[in-house]
C-alpha cells in the first residue's frame, strides 16, 4: 500500500494528489481498494501532466504576453518611471504631455522665416545690447526713447533675452526660449491643479492646455508672451503655494507672486487683464486657510508688486506711457465685427471654454462657497480677452491672447473630464476615463491645425532678404521698406542707414520748409524730390494703408528703377516683394521720419 497522510479533518490524502482540490481520499476498506489505489496512481499522472503543461506554456507560448500586459500595466509602469533618478520627481503623465508639447512646437520652429514681430523684438534686444556694452549712440537713442513709445511691453525685458538666445541659436534659439517658457507653464499648471483638486484633474488639464493651438504656436513663435504667460503662471502658483507654509513661507511667497506679476505686466501690457484672476485666485486659497491671511496676504502680494511696477514706470518715463497708452489703454478700435471676433475665439479654445463651464457647474455643488467662486473665476478667464478684442473689434493678437486665458480654464476644464469618474456606479468608471480621455483628445486634435496653419500665414522672406542686401549695402541716405524689421533683424550688421517704414511719414520739405505730417502728400514730397534711395514695397492681397499710393508716386514721379521682384506664396496672399533703386541724385537735405 501506498504511503498516505492524514489531513486536518482526518481524512487521508496521496501526496500526488493534494494539489487538486476537487480530488480526495477516503479511508480504503475491502475488496476495491487496490482498484481505488490503482485510480490515484492515475490521478496523480493527470496532475503531474498539467503542471508539466503550464511550466512549458509560461516558458514558451504565454510568456511574452504576460510580459507585455506587465510592462503596460499602469501600476508597474509608474513603478519603473521611479526608478529613473533624474526623471523620480516628474509624475509620468506629465511628462508625456510635456513630450507631446515639445514635439507640437519642435515642428514649427524651422518651418518659417521671422515673422514681423519677431524680428522686431529681436532687433530691439540686439540693439540694447549694443547700447549697454559698446555704448552705440544711435542705439541707445532708438531703445530708450523710441522703442517705448510703440512697444506693448518694455523693451528692456523680453527683447535683450531674446536677442541672448538668438545669439547663440539664432532664430531658432529665441524660438527654443518660448518654447522653454511654455513648457515651465504647463508644469505650473499640473502644479497648481493637484493643489486645488487632484492628480487625475491635473493630468487632464495639462493634456487639454497642450491641445490648444495657441499652446503650440506661442511655443515656437520669438515674442515675449511666452515669457509673459509663464510669469503669470508662477505667480498663481507662488499664491497658492502661499495658503499652505507657514507664516514665513507665506511671505515669501507672496512677495514672489506680487513680483512675478509685475514683472509679467511690464513684459507684456496686456497681461494686466488677467491680475485679478491670479489675485482672486491667492485670496480665496488664503481665505480657506483664515480670513486674517487673506487680508494681509492680499496686501503683501499687492504691495511687491506695486513697488516693483512704479519703480519701473519712475525709470522709464514718458515714454512708457505713451507705449501703454497707444497699445493697450487706449489702443485704436478695428473694424471686426464683434460676433466675429467670437466666431474666431470659439475656433481656438472654444471646447476649453465649454470644458471649463461644465467644471464650474459640477464645482457648484460644493458646499463650500470659496471652492464655488473659485470655479466661476477660473471659467471666467477664458473670457476675457474674447470679450476685450471684441469690445474693440479687432483680431490682432487674438490668437496669442486667447491661450492665457486657456491656461486658467484648463484648471477647472480637467476637473470636470475627471469628475465624469465620480458621478457613475462603480462598474462603471472605467468607461467614464475613457469617455474623459476621448473627448479630451477630441478638444485637442483641431489645435494641431490651427498651430501650423496660423504659422504659415506669413511669406517666407529668405529670397526677399537675398535679393534686398546688396542694394540695402549699397545705399546711400534713407531707404524706405514696408516690412522694415525683417531686413533690420536679419541684415542688422550690414552698413546701412536707419528704415522708415510705410505705416508713417513726415517730412520737411526743403523747398518750402514746410512741415507735411499728412502722411500720403509726405510720402509724395519725398518720392518727387527722390529721398529715399532705396524703396521696398509687399504688393500683395492685403497692402499696408499707403503702399498703393507710393507705388503710385514712383510710377509718377519716376527717378526709381525697379531692381527686384520676388514672388511670394501663402495660404491667404500670393504677391511679390518689389524693390527700386534711386537712379538719380537725391535730396538728401529733406527731413523725414
Amino acid at each position: 500500500m501506498r504511503a498516505q497522510t492524514r489531513n486536518g479533518t482526518g481524512e487521508f490524502v496521496d501526496p500526488r494528489t493534494s494539489s487538486l482540490p476537487a480530488v480526495r481520499a477516503e479511508v480504503f476498506t475491502g475488496p476495491d481498494t487496490a482498484m481505488q489505489l490503482s485510480a490515484l496512481d492515475h490521478l496523480g499522472e493527470i496532475a503531474q501532466e498539467q503542471r508539466e503543461a503550464q511550466r512549458q506554456a509560461g516558458r514558451h507560448g504565454n510568456h511574452s504576453t504576460r510580459s507585455t500586459r506587465r510592462w503596460w500595466h499602469p501600476a508597474r509602469a509608474a513603478e519603473r518611471w521611479q526608478r529613473i533618478p533624474l526623471l523620480r520627481s516628474v509624475p509620468l503623465p506629465l511628462a508625456a504631455v510635456l513630450l507631446v508639447q515639445a514635439v507640437a512646437s519642435l515642428r514649427l520652429v524651422w518651418s518659417n522665416t521671422a515673422f514681423a514681430d519677431e524680428a522686431l523684438y529681436l532687433w530691439a534686444g540686439h540693439l540694447d545690447w549694443a547700447s549697454w556694452l559698446d555704448g552705440a549712440k544711435i542705439s541707445a537713442q532708438i531703445s530708450k526713447e523710441a522703442l517705448p513709445t510703440y512697444f506693448s511691453g518694455a523693451p528692456v525685458i523680453y527683447p535683450p533675452l531674446g536677442a541672448l538666445a538668438d545669439s547663440l541659436g539664432g532664430l531658432a534659439g529665441a524660438r527654443l526660449l518660448s518654447l522653454a517658457f511654455m513648457l515651465a507653464a504647463t508644469c505650473l499648471l499640473y502644479a497648481c491643479t493637484r493643489r486645488l483638486f487632484d492628480a487625475t484633474a491635473a493630468a487632464f488639464a495639462v493634456a487639454l492646455f497642450v491641445g490648444v493651438g495657441s499652446t503650440q504656436f506661442l511655443g515656437a513663435f520669438a515674442t515675449y508672451d511666452a515669457m509673459a504667460l509663464f510669469l503669470l503662471t508662477l505667480a498663481a502658483w507662488a499664491g497658492l503655494r502661499a495658503a499652505q507654509s507657514t507664516p514665513r513661507g507665506a511671505a515669501a511667497f507672496l512677495a514672489l507672486s506680487g513680483a512675478a506679476l509685475a514683472l509679467a505686466d511690464a513684459t507684456k501690457y496686456a497681461a494686466v487683464l488677467f491680475n485679478p484672476i491670479v489675485i482672486g485666485i491667492t485670496v480665496l486659497a488664503l481665505w480657506k486657510v483664515s480670513g486674517r491671511r487673506a487680508v494681509w496676504g492680499t496686501v503683501a502680494q499687492l504691495g511687491a508688486g506695486a513697488v516693483l511696477a512704479g519703480a519701473g514706470l519712475l525709470a522709464g518715463g514718458p515714454a512708457y506711457w505713451a507705449g501703454i497708452a497707444m497699445t493697450t489703454t487706449s489702443r485704436a478700435a478695428g473694424s471686426e465685427p464683434m460676433p466675429g471676433v467670437l466666431y474666431v475665439s470659439g475656433k481656438w479654445v472654444g471646447a476649453v471654454a465649454f470644458l471649463a463651464i461644465c467644471g464650474a457647474l459640477a464645482i457648484a455643488w460644493s458646499p463650500d462657497w470659496r471652492r464655488r467662486l473659485l470655479g466661476c473665476l477660473l471659467a471666467l478667464a477664458v473670457f476675457l480677452a474674447p470679450v476685450e478684442q471684441a469690445r474693440i473689434h479687432t483680431l490682432v493678437s487674438l490668437y496669442k491672447h486667447v491661450g492665457y486665458g486657456a491656461w486658467f480654464g484648463c484648471v477647472v476644464a480637467g476637473y470636470a473630464l475627471a469628475s465624469l469618474a465620480r458621478v457613475v456606479p462603480s462598474a462603471k468608471v472605467a468607461a467614464a476615463i475613457r469617455v474623459a480621455f476621448i473627448t479630451m483628445v477630441t478638444a485637442s486634435v483641431t489645435g494641431f491645425w490651427y498651430s501650423a496653419a496660423h504659422f504659415a500665414v506669413w511669406p517666407d522672406s529668405t529670397q526677399y532678404v537675398r535679393a534686398l542686401q546688396p542694394w540695402l549695402a549699397a545705399a546711400q541716405g534713407q531707404v524706405l521698406i514696408d516690412t522694415a524689421p525683417i531686413p533690420e533683424y536679419y541684415l542688422r550688421h550690414a552698413n546701412f542707414t536707419l528704415i522708415s517704414n510705410s505705416s508713417y511719414f513726415a517730412y520737411d520739405d526743403p523747398q518750402t520748409g514746410k512741415r507735411l505730417t499728412d502722411p500720403p502728400a509726405a510720402y509724395a514730397a519725398a518720392i518727387k524730390d527722390h529721398y529715399f534711395s532705396v524703396i521696398s514695397l509687399t504688393d500683395g492681397n492685403a497692402p499696408t494703408v499707403y503702399d498703393p499710393g507710393i507705388i503710385k508716386d514712383i510710377a509718377l514721379y519716376g527717378g526709381y528703377q525697379l531692381v527686384s521682384s520676388i514672388p511670394y506664396h501663402t495660404p491667404t496672399d500670393d504677391g511679390r516683394f518689389l524693390t527700386w533703386a534711386r537712379t538719380g541724385p537725391g535730396q538728401d537735405q529733406g527731413n523725414g521720419h
